[in-house]
């Protein structure tokens, strides 16, 4: 497909996407406004259907709910006489004679009580005139032609009650009769009877009925058709057909598909759509109301769908012609434009033929230069990357030598602190020992005030061991004390020599330590202040190595940014290369379709692979 599209004229390559697209677009356009027109038409037609179903459903009650409303006034008239005592068969025979008489359409009008129930007098009535062989009461006025005739509802054509007596008194309620066919002057009809039952005490004591023909509501019946091709039905609320299109089925149970008879059964306004073997359908149900009974009959209208949408598609005939009309406008206006369209490429691609000779002159020469700014890139990359590895290496070491400046920071100032408490201790000790050479020098006092004292006890000692010689006998106890005296006193001498040279001893001893105090402490003060002086040297040098430190590692990473920067323009030269390579591809795939558009070179045999250009 692509090979046929690239032989057709650049006037045809232009035209033919251009009324495809426009096909589309009216296609879908035309869908789009197809379906909006199927589904207003079936929401109009829903709607006309049921404005028509309303409207024929209420004539249908009209029509229904006159004879319940008359036989339910003259029922209460009966019932009230019969509680008053104030009943009377003979006026009871013309009230139903006259509300016969007051509606040309009904067929009947009639009464039938229980035995007894009406007056009691039953037996009085036996075989009496209007009255049948049992006297009770059953008036029945009935309507042949222009005629209106009395008889007994029991007679020889109806010799026993039936379904019409017997429903509404059992179930004490008033209501419409199952339609049933009856022949009236020759005449079969459809035909059914409104009744009305009287009760009294809780007791069903006899029922008022009017008869009426089915005729009207056939003829309404068939006049609801909103469209031509629509089919209405009535269907009672025994699933009778009462009326419809088709007089076979009429009085027969009515047939429809499950999901239409459970629609009918909900006895509300309901619509649905179904398929049938002629088409699909529009199914209407209304729900006709009876005076005020329960009971409901539904009428019914179906209505085929091409019916509903013959305007639809009416309208899409139209949209169609209309389409096709400016589809066919579309392709000329865009023929004589494309055409004036290959006539100005023409003139450009002339243009473009004399600049892409220097285009592709200029391209040549940028792909030198791009070569040559590559190739010095990538080697002063290679430089680069070697020289960050060796001031990596550097970087290392230096931050090595400044974790061990700043571990001998740390020790020094250990060991200053540790030389100044030595030195603290030192002074401590000097102190003592000038203390202890001060008691020194008391002791050695002390002990030449007890040499004194040993050396006068000895003297007076002697004076006494004199006076007791001269005493003689008297005096010799005196002078063992005596003996004793200077004894003690020679050796307390003794003692005070011996201590006081232990004495002289310790003085010279601590003078001796004192001063080797003195001399240890300011040595250690030397110490401490060369300690101190280290210290600080060891600090400024690792605070020097850490400078150096850190102004290596700004050093790296300006390296680092430098080699990212190099490989940056290494890769940005060679993506120049490329790039003038690409371009140079390109200025030839332009050449060569200036070549086609300037008719050089024919569209057959050229190959045009254009690819985006990479920056």
């Amino acid at each position: 497909m692509f090979q046929l599209f690239k032989k057709l004229s650049l006037t045809q390559q232009l035209t033919f996407p251009i009324a495809i697209v426009g096909f589309l677009v009216l296609g879908v356009i035309g869908f789009v406004s197809t379906q909006d027109t199927f589904r207003e038409a079936k929401s109009n037609a829903l709607a006309t259907s049921l404005e028509v179903g309303k409207k024929y459903s209420q004539q249908i009650e009209s029509y229904l709910n006159k004879p319940f409303a008359q036989t339910e006034i003259l029922g209460r008239t009966l019932a009230m006489q019969v509680e008053k005592g104030l009943q009377s068969r003979q006026r009871t025979h013309f009230e139903l004679l006259e509300m016969l008489k007051s509606d040309s359409g009904y067929l009947a009008t009639w009464s039938a009580w229980e035995p007894n129930a009406f007056d009691g007098q039953d037996q009085k009535y036996i075989n009496a005139e209007f009255h049948e062989k049992t006297g009770r009461f059953y008036p029945w006025w009935i309507r042949q032609g222009d005629n209106l005739i009395y008889k007994t509802l029991l007679n020889p054509e109806t010799p026993d009650l039936g379904d019409w007596y017997f429903k509404p008194m059992s179930s004490k309620k008033s209501m419409l009769l199952e339609p049933y066919s009856d022949t009236v002057n020759g005449k079969k009809i459809v035909m059914t009877s409104a009744v009305y039952t009287i009760v009294q005490n809780g007791e069903a004591q006899g029922i008022v009925g009017v008869d009426i023909s089915l005729d009207t509501v056939k003829n309404l019946v068939a006049e609801v058709k909103p469209f031509a091709d629509s089919e209405s039905y009535l269907i009672s609320d025994t699933n009778m057909l009462v009326a419809g299109p088709d007089e076979e089925k009429i009085m027969k149970p009515f047939e429809a598909e499950s999901q239409v008879a459970d629609l009918i059964k909900k006895n509300e306004v309901g619509s649905l759509e179904i398929k049938t073997e002629k088409g699909k359908e529009l199914v209407l149900v209304v729900p006709v109301g009876i005076y005020n009974l329960q009971q409901k009959w539904t009428l019914m209208v179906r209505t085929p769908e091409k019916t509903i949408l013959s305007s639809a598609y009416a309208i899409l005939w139209k949209q169609g012609i209309i389409s096709i009309i400016g589809l066919a406008l579309l392709m000329t206006t865009v023929y004589f434009g494309a055409r004036s369209s290959s006539t100005k490429i023409t003139t450009l691609s002339t243009n473009l033929t004399t600049s892409s000779g220097a285009v592709a002159e200029a391209i040549e020469n940028l792909n030198v230069t791009g070569g040559q700014l590559a190739d010095s890139s990538t080697r002063a990359a290679a430089s680069i990357e070697e020289t960050a590895a060796s001031l990596e290496e550097i970087t290392s070491m230096v931050k090595l030598n400044t974790e061990n400046a700043q571990q001998a920071a740390v020790l020094s100032g250990d060991s200053a602190r540790l030389a100044k408490d030595g030195e603290e201790k030192i002074e401590q000790l000097i102190q003592m020992m000038t203390s202890i050479e001060s008691s020194s020098k008391k002791m050695e006092e002390i002990i030449g005030i007890i040499d004194d004292i040993a050396f006068q006890t000895n003297l007076l000692a002697l004076n006494a061991s004199v006076e007791a010689a001269r005493a003689g006998e008297h005096g010799r106890g005196f002078a063992v004390v005596a003996e004793a005296v200077r004894s003690l006193a020679q050796r307390s001498a003794s003692a005070a020599k011996d201590i006081n040279a232990l004495i002289t001893t310790s003085v010279d001893q601590v003078k001796q330590g004192t001063v080797a105090g003195r001399e240890n402490g300011e040595v250690l003060r030397k110490i401490s202040g060369s300690i101190d002086k280290v210290a600080s040297l060891n600090q400024e040098i690792a605070h020097a190595s850490q400078q150096q430190s850190s102004g290596i590692s700004q050093i790296g990473s300006a390296i680092n940014q430098l080699d990212e920067l190099i490989q940056k323009n290494a890769s940005q030269a060679q993506e120049v290369v490329a790039t003038a390579s690409e371009i140079n591809d390109q200025s030839a795939v332009m050449k060569s379709t200036v070549q086609i558009l300037s008719g050089e070179v024919s569209s057959e045999n050229s190959e045009l692979n254009p690819s985006p250009v990479s920056v």
